[in-house]
């Protein structure tokens, strides 16, 4: 988990009470995707019942008193009609309070979703100078996988392509920066990422009729799976190779599944029931067969767990539209349990995973 100290470890805080009034909210600092209104009224009552809080965090310029941490709790005591609030105040400039937010509650209080930690990432990436730093360097300041950190960068590199010439010559695409024993150097990292993808190139394909899109070495490694297999992917995943309606699949469902998605095959099965138990849901169907490109239900379902879901949240998929949608869901800290009935594409899955150096268990 990355530190919760300022960026110079020698910075000294103090304690203090701050006037509301006088605390910007509005500088960027803000490290939620949105502010939950039924936390702001808890943190209000328990407030009222004498309850007390720690301090929130604020970085002071000399003239503003900028918010890095805590604003639940500014505008619960806001609400209550408090006037003051207890703070640790950092000296420090607006950035030092925007470094210090993409970290705060990766390890206590209100836990982050998904939509967080992509916000905080973000923040980071699109920045002139924090972009250049690593991808392992930029999950450690966001309490995040480098993985993930990677994963957004790639995004991101389509609104690149579309800078100036001037603005492409202000950053190299292919440095990043990192820090080794408080020194901060610079990595060239061309050739680096070609060498070291997770995700193969594929042809346009909706499902793997064609080759399996998986790279030779892992085509290499393929598992075989048959009718009814459950195998465990890494600690929280469970793939089913079968139909999903049939009770060996049903056992391993969670009581309540935070996203339920469904790729159906045919525009015959549509519609389809959702479960009572699933908080949210999507039903996807596409009509172009194996001219779709698999880096859009990619993007579509990444949107859709990191939007919906909160870490953690079971996730139920049915049908593996894509081998490596697996990876992708472990990246957002969500378990997922599939039910795919054929067994090449399961195959294909575990191929898929295996580039995570995780285990996969036939159960």
């Amino acid at each position: 988990m990355p530190s919760q100290k300022p960026a110079s470890e020698s910075t000294k805080s103090t304690f203090q009470s701050v006037e509301i009034a006088k605390i910007r909210m509005d500088g960027g600092t803000q490290p939620r995707s949105r502010l939950y209104e039924e936390v702001v009224a808890d943190y209000a009552e328990d407030m009222k019942q004498g309850a007390v809080f720690p301090p929130v965090v604020i970085y002071y310029d000399g003239e503003e008193y900028w918010l890095a941490d805590g604003f639940h709790r500014v505008r619960a005591k806001e609400s209550i009609g408090g006037k003051e609030i207890s703070a640790e105040v950092f000296p420090g400039e607006l950035r030092d309070a925007v470094l210090h937010s993409v970290g705060a509650n990766a390890a206590h209080g209100l836990r982050r979703t998904n939509a967080d930690k992509r916000r905080a990432v973000n923040r980071l990436v699109r920045d002139h100078e924090w972009r250049q730093w690593s991808d392992r360097e930029i999950g450690r300041r966001c309490g995040v996988s480098g993985r993930f950190v990677g994963s957004i960068r790639k995004e991101l590199s389509v609104i690149y392509s579309q800078m100036t010439d001037d603005d492409q010559e202000k950053i190299d695409p292919n440095t990043r920066k990192a820090m080794r024993g408080g020194t901060v150097y610079e990595i060239d990292t061309t050739g680096i990422r070609e060498g070291s993808q997770v995700e193969p190139k594929e042809p346009k394909r909706k499902r793997a009729k064609k080759k399996s899109g998986i790279p030779k070495p892992e085509r290499e490694k393929l598992k075989k799976v048959e009718k009814g297999d459950i195998w465990r992917l890494g600690k929280s995943h469970y793939l089913f190779c079968g139909d999903p309606s049939t009770k060996k699949f049903q056992k391993l469902l969670p009581s309540e599944i935070g996203l339920f998605l469904l790729f159906l095959e045919t525009l015959e099965d549509w519609p389809q029931p959702i479960p009572e138990n699933s908080r949210n849901a999507l039903l996807f169907y596409t009509s172009y067969g194996d001219d779709f490109h698999l880096e859009t239900i990619r993007a579509i379902t990444e949107n859709c767990v990191s939007g919906t879901t909160d870490a953690n949240d079971p996730v139920v998929m049915i049908n593996l539209i894509d081998p490596s949608l697996f990876i992708l869901i472990e990246e957002l800290d969500c378990p997922c349990y599939c039910a795919e009935p054929d067994p090449k594409r399961c195959s294909d899955a575990l191929a898929a995973w295996s580039i995570t150096n995780q285990p996969s268990k036939k159960l």
